[in-house]
């Protein structure tokens, strides 16, 4: 069963792993997106397109045999992490401390790369990445919804959440916090008890909304810049069979590696690799959606 960083953490013991944990849980969609194990870098999984007919029968009669269909997919964990080089200079003159801040920045900076590429990835253009949400679900598409431009209309939220299965757990809605305001906004001029914040936590009806802000180069993810200038809103449902984050093994241990090289021979630096094979797989057809052509709110 796939845990989610936060559930990781209470296995970890290494202080330098909780600290990288730490900060990668930061984000609200890495926080809530469960991890499954991985042996072997790929995960194939037969995708449900049909299921079996069945029916009644009388006495004496035999069901009718029936099928159902589905289709074998494959997905990979990848190469994800980075290099950190402190010149020795700077820790001599300034103490260890620095060493911590740069490798707390490079793990966040990680993290919000992470987060744009499960939303925004592109294999295309990076062939070491991994296709996002964005490549998965074409606007046209199964499982897409067009909100007819302009801002968001509550009806199409609650379609979009409709077209989401969770067999059984919970729903999140992602969004940006522009997007969040719309959101708010049209259930405030709709009156009564749609938008809800409860422990610092949004909600519109049941379903959670998390907010992915911006990339790693200060760029909005989920910004109004696809086509007509506009920004698509997800469902997304987490768990095992539905959509679910991927890590292979690193020295026998799952999650993500942290390893100091002290002083490297090259050059005058303190070397610290942070190292994560991670990936991501959409088990069910069903349990992802788009809401597209959303316009921007007028002033």
């Amino acid at each position: 069963m796939g845990l989610t960083l936060i559930e990781a953490a209470k296995h970890e013991t290494r202080v330098e792993r909780l600290a990288v944990i730490r900060t990668f849980s930061e984000g609200q969609l890495i926080r809530r997106l469960p991890f499954r194990n991985l042996t072997g870098g790929a995960l194939k999984f037969a995708k449900e397109k049909k299921l079996p007919r069945v029916g009644f029968r009388a006495v004496n009669e035999g069901y009718r045999r029936d099928y159902g269909a589905v289709a074998n997919e494959t997905e990979f964990v990848h190469l994800f992490g980075g290099d950190l080089d402190v010149d020795r200079s700077i820790v001599d003159l300034n103490g260890t401390e620095v060493r911590a801040s740069q490798t707390e920045q490079k793990v966040r900076s990680m993290r919000l790369t992470l987060e744009a590429a499960i939303l925004n990835g592109d294999a295309n253009f990076d062939p070491r990445a991994f296709n996002g949400l964005s490549k998965r679900l074409v606007p046209g598409g199964v499982q897409t919804v067009d909100n007819g431009g302009g801002t968001v209309k509550l009806t199409r939220i609650e379609q979009l959440v409709d077209a989401v299965n969770a067999n059984g757990g919970e729903k999140v809605l992602i969004t940006s916090k522009a997007g969040r305001r719309q959101i708010s906004a049209a259930c405030r001029d709709v009156g009564g008890e749609l938008y809800q914040v409860m422990d610092g936590r949004h909600w519109f009806e049941d379903v959670e909304i998390l907010v992915v802000d911006q990339d790693a180069n200060g760029q909005d993810v989920l910004g109004f810049g696809e086509a007509g200038k506009t920004t698509s809103f997800y469902c997304c449902s987490f768990g095992d069979e539905l959509m679910t984050g991927l890590k292979g093994p690193f020295e026998g241990r799952y999650g993500i590696s942290v390893r100091d090289f002290g002083e490297v021979q090259d050059a005058p630096v303190f070397r610290t690799r942070v190292d994560w094979y991670v990936g991501f797989a959409v088990c069910d057809d069903k349990a992802a959606a788009r809401l597209y052509n959303i316009g921007p709110a007028v002033a």
